[in-house]
């Protein structure tokens, strides 16, 4: 869930050719031809190493030996004290 958020063609999918070649225009007046290349390449290890860490991270979490959490049972919620009285007075 978190790599399909962070990825760069959830982004590039709303833009459309028209958007795509005005950004372009514009980092290439900001930027100049000389700069771009070397900004590109900056950015492209930067999101490599962003798309590494989120994916270590996520593999970190999944192979957490967790419990699970217990299950909710209404029954023994109904035994608990102290619940209706909340449901009555909120």
């Amino acid at each position: 869930m978190i790599g399909s958020i962070c990825s760069v063609g959830f982004i590039f999918s709303s833009l459309g050719a028209g958007e795509i070649l005005l950004v372009l225009a514009v980092a290439l007046l900001l930027f100049g031809a000389e700069r771009l290349p070397g900004i590109a390449r900056a950015l492209g290890q930067a999101l490599n190493e962003m798309r590494r860490t989120v994916s270590e991270f996520s593999s970190a979490i999944m192979d957490k030996d967790l419990p699970l959490p217990p299950k909710h049972n209404s029954s023994a919620q109904r035994n608990r004290p102290g619940i209706e009285e909340g449901k009555r007075e909120g």
